[in-house]
């Protein structure tokens, strides 16, 4: 039974990713998306934003804590961009950009730098904590 529940905890740590893969394809799918940003490069930043979230729960679902394994979401997210920015080339109304595909990759690798920070410093306060006890 262990186990079992072990395998699900794995399942389960990719779910948020998933969530995020699933939103960014439907609005993929849209012709137009509602309540966007209106200023200069809106849409870059957005892309950024997305894929560096998708990157960190990457990370987080893969374990990665550490700079040397960050190049595993870091390289799964710029993947997903190109296969993003395809699917959005057959979408009526959408066009497919490299410069959103390098939005995508440089929001991955900022994604997954911060959960290798975030990791660092949290379990780096929480080793502290447990030899102040």
């Amino acid at each position: 039974m262990k186990n079992v529940n072990v395998r699900i905890a794995g399942i389960l740590r990719f779910l948020p990713a998933f969530l995020i893969v699933s939103v960014s394809w439907h609005l993929s799918s849209q012709e137009r998306v509602e309540h966007m940003p209106t200023f200069w490069n809106a849409d870059k930043l957005v892309h950024s934003l997305c894929f560096a979230g998708l990157s960190f729960w990457i990370a987080f679902a893969f374990g990665t804590s550490s700079f040397r394994r960050a190049w595993i979401p870091f390289l799964a997210t710029s993947i997903y961009g190109v296969v993003d920015e395809i699917h959005q080339s057959f979408t009526p109304g959408r066009t497919s950009s490299v410069f959103d595909w390098l939005a995508d990759t440089a929001g991955g690798f900022l994604g997954a730098c911060a959960f290798v920070l975030f990791v660092s410093i949290f379990l780096g306060k929480r080793r502290e904590d447990e030899r102040n006890d």
